[in-house]
Parts: C-alpha cells; structure tokens; sequence
C-alpha cells in the first residue's frame, strides 16, 4: 500500500493547477488520468485576468501569454451586417496588470502546466483510473486500475476529484450533480476557410447563432446551434457551409476539416464541494454553458483557493475546520458564474420569438452606443474577467470594528505600480504563492506614519507565527532607497488607506483581515483566533 497526503484524479486545467500548487507548497501527493495521452482538441480557449494573475503568483503568466494572443478584438454581426466591435486592447482597469483575456487553448494550457510540472519532477500518471474510492474518519483508500490491469491500492488523507463531469470521485462521495442540459444541441468544426477576415472572434446572429474563433495554422472553429430534427446525426461540412451562408455578410468557402463534432451543453453544479476528506474542482463541481469562457477558469481558480488549505491543514498550520471554507467560497462563486453564463447563454442562444426580435434587431441598435465609451466596456467586462471575485461571507475574513473602507476582507487585493529605489514592482509581486504577506501603508499626507512607526506596529504582529508571513512597508514618502515608494499615493487608494493602514492577504491574492493600523489589536486577536 502506498501513502501520500494528497490523491488528485483527472489530469486537466484543475487538476494539473492543483498539483502546480502542492508541488510549489512541498506536499507529498499523485495525480492520475485515465486518458493514455494528452487531448490534442481545443475545448476551452480563454483565460482571463483574474486567472493571469493567479499564474503569474509562480512567475509563470508569461509562458500562456507567448502561446497565445492578448486582447483579441470581437467582432459582433447580425442579420448578415457588421454591427460592432470590442477591442480589449482598449479596456483597462485601474488594479491590475492583465486587461483583457489571452485566447489560449486547452490543449496549449495543459501542455504548459505539464511542463512545468515535469522540471519539478511531478509526472501524470496515466492511463490509470481511479475504480473505488472509500474514506473513513482517518483518511482515505482508493483502489486504482493501471494499463496492464494490475491494482494498487493507495492511501492518502485527502482525495481531489478533477475528473470532469462523469466524476468518479463525486459519486464516489455520494455528491448530488444538480442540474439540466440546455435544450439546444450544438456543433463544432474546426476548418480551414476562404475569406479575408480579421483574426479576432466573430459573433453571428440572426437565423440562428455562431462563435467562430481564429486557431493555430489558418484553422477556425465554429460552433452554432442546430436545428431540433438533426440532433441524432453527425455534422457534415455541409451543414456548417449553409449556416455560415446564412449568417454572414459575404459568400465563404470551408475546407479541409481537421474535426466535428456534435454536443450538448449543461448546467449543473454539486451540491456540496466536499464530503468529508473528498473534495470536487473544475468540471467535476460545476459545469457552464461556454458563455463568457468562465468554465475552466473557474476550475482554475478552485485548485488555487483549495490548494493553499490542504496544504496548510496536513503541515498542521490551520486546523481542518479551515477546509470548510472551501465549499462556502467557492460554491457560491459557482452559483453566482452558472446563473450569469445562463442569462448570457439564453439570451445569445435564444428560439424564443421574444427574444430573437430583441436580440436580432434591437441589440445591434442599442450596443454600437453602449459601449462606444471605454468606461462602458470596461464595466461590462468585469464579470466575465471574474476580477470582481470576493469572498465576503466566508468565516474566515474579516475587517477590524472601525474599518470603513470600499475593501473588505473577502476582497481580492487590487494590484498596482510601485517603486522600490529605481526599480518598478507591483503590489501583487510582493505576495507570497505559499504564504501570507502583511502590507503596512503609511498613509497619505500629514498624518502618515514614518517608517520606524510601520517597524514598530509590525514586530508584535509576528510573535508566534507557525509560519512564515511575508511582510513589506509600503510609504508615499521615503528617505531610504530599499523602502517600497508609493510616491502618488495611487496603490493606498486602491486599498483605501487615507491614514496608516494595513491588510493580511491569503496566497490566493485575496484578503484575509484589513483595517487602520490604529486598530491593530484586533488583527492580533484575529492571528489568534485563526491560529495563524
């Protein structure tokens, strides 16, 4: 029998993020697939800022952002006429570095984690599928099935299932998949076609609907609704040639398919991410129509909030009630995408008279106005770059008793340009992937306290810390070139730091206690409490 702490099933984003987060935080753990190999088709093709920055707390944004295209412009049709275009390259948001999504697939996703993995010694295991999984109140067995067909039995404290919508951990766990499939079939096509198009994302509207996006080698894929009397055959190239003559502008021709397919969407999410020492993420908690590319990314975002906690727990830094923060966070961030990416979904997707006749010939009036300001389009963007995700209502947050701030504990920590000497960082450089990071701000003006006032509020903070916290000085005024300069005060508004102030950040960027250093009392009570 082997043991491990950690047994995560299914090798895809979650999976393979969650595996990059306790390689990076030293925990013993495997991950297996019961694929032999790698899929090479591009399900997913988004990842948004939110998700970027959550990459970039390894150092290793920059490895997707050169696989991919930053800030695709869309290019939105109906009724066979242009109507609008959005190009992200002009969106921009005051607290971070990433603006716009990066159009990367799946398969180059996965590919680059797995590399990443593999120089830290970590490999997939696969094929080798996970046949009966059963815990007790010390941990839990899995019996494993490798390709040979011998069986291995494991033991681990914990079992992660990132193993898609069939989950056999879920089940497993006695999970609820709560949910229905969408009543429109679609189908999918990857081709090669003749027109002179922009290479940016396309959105079709009229007698029917169509996404088609640009993919490596001169291929595109197109995805669009069928008609309810096709639904039991396969796609043709043919049937995809007489949707696109029917949507857009000008004749095109469609060539060499590399693939088809036909599919039906769902929504459904589990009724509860964890049962005990089995915990879901990605596909296996939740699943999404395609609208506004949320799914994986959110899959993404699970591995990073689960990660950090299971590490935690098996060092025996946190107790394990700490673990149930997982399933307060993060299913209710679940309910919040599936209800958007429904409205979205149904809107877009519609056979509805009503909606069409909205859709069809009162968008295109209303939208080329809405968001011909860049504010506009900025606001719109924020849910879907899923930036504006907070976890408020979670136990374990807080604020001290006076704090008035916009910010709350819950809130993930905005990012912004700082100058240490002669060199520029960022707020979001100063954090730690593997631990917490303590910012203490100054303040602004008259009252702003001097750097030997932050070194004093900061030593009783650190007294009897089971681990190490990060911690850094933040001033709008500074004599000394090692010490973090906010020269214009923008980052202390970010955060709403007027008078000296200070914010405990988790490692998944989000904060954990803010208030004013006046207040400081109540972060040490918090330490405590928290049994950081």
């Amino acid at each position: 029998m082997t043991n491990v702490d950690v047994l995560i099933v299914g090798a895809g984003p979650s999976g393979l993020m969650l595996s990059l987060e306790l390689a990076a935080q030293k925990i013993s753990f495997r991950i297996v697939d019961s694929t032999s190999i790698r899929s090479d088709k591009s399900r997913a093709l988004v990842l948004h800022p939110r998700t970027l920055e959550l990459l970039n707390r390894h150092g290793i944004a920059q490895d997707f952002i050169d696989r991919g295209v930053l800030n695709m412009m869309v290019r939105i049709f109906a009724n066979q006429k242009f109507v609008f275009e959005n190009d992200f390259g002009t969106v921009s948001f005051p607290d971070t570095m990433y603006h716009g999504p990066l159009m990367i697939s799946q398969a180059d996703i996965e590919s680059i984690l797995d590399e990443l993995l593999l120089k830290q010694g970590v490999k997939v295991e696969r094929p080798v599928t996970a046949e009966e999984i059963l815990q007790d109140e010390n941990g839990v067995t899995a019996i494993l099935r490798n390709q040979d067909g011998s069986k291995e039995i494991i033991r681990c404290k914990y079992v992660v299932g990132c193993d898609g919508p069939h989950s056999v951990v879920r089940k497993s766990a006695g999970l609820k998949f709560e949910g229905a499939a969408y009543p429109q079939d679609f189908i999918l096509a990857d081709v090669r076609m003749k027109w002179q198009a922009k290479e940016c994302l396309h959105i079709f509207i009229g007698s029917g609907f169509m996404m088609v996006f640009p993919m490596k080698n001169n291929i595109w894929r197109l995805v669009c609704s069928r008609n309810p009397s096709e639904t039991d055959v396969e796609p043709t190239l043919e049937n995809f040639q007489q949707r696109i003559n029917k949507l857009l502008p000008e004749p095109t021709e469609l060539f060499d398919p590399t693939w088809m397919t036909r599919f039906k969407l769902h929504h459904r999410i589990a009724d509860n991410y964890r049962a005990g020492r089995m915990f879901l993420a990605g596909d296996a908690a939740h699943i999404h129509s395609p609208a506004g590319g949320q799914g994986m990314n959110t899959g993404i975002h699970d591995a990073v909030n689960l990660g950090w906690k299971l590490a935690s727990v098996i060092r025996d830094d946190r107790d394990e009630t700490l673990l149930e923060s997982y399933n307060i966070e993060r299913r209710r961030i679940g309910q919040i995408l599936l209800q958007g990416t429904d409205k979205i979904f149904e809107f877009m997707a519609t056979t509805n008279p009503v909606y069409l006749f909205l859709r069809n010939y009162i968008l295109p009036l209303i939208m080329p106005w809405a968001m011909s300001i860049p504010g506009r389009r900025a606001l719109a963007y924020r849910f879907v770059s899923e930036l504006g995700i907070r976890y408020r209502q979670s136990p374990i947050v807080g604020q001290t008793s006076t704090w008035k701030g916009a910010l709350k504990g819950g809130d993930r920590a905005p990012d912004g340009k700082l100058l240490r000497g002669d060199t520029e960082i960022t707020v979001h450089s100063l954090l730690g992937a593997c631990s917490h990071s303590l910012l203490l701000f100054s303040g602004i003006g008259e009252n702003r306290a001097s750097a030997e006032d932050l070194r004093k509020a900061e030593s009783p903070l650190l007294n009897d810390i089971k681990r190490p916290i990060l911690t850094s000085k933040i001033t709008t005024s500074s004599l000394q070139s090692n010490q973090i300069l906010d020269s214009e005060g923008r980052v202390h508004q970010l955060f709403g730091f007027t008078a000296p102030g200070f914010v405990l950040i988790r490692p998944d960027g989000h904060i954990e206690f803010i208030g004013s250093i006046a207040s400081l009392d109540e972060l040490i009570v918090w330490k405590e409490e928290q049994k950081l």
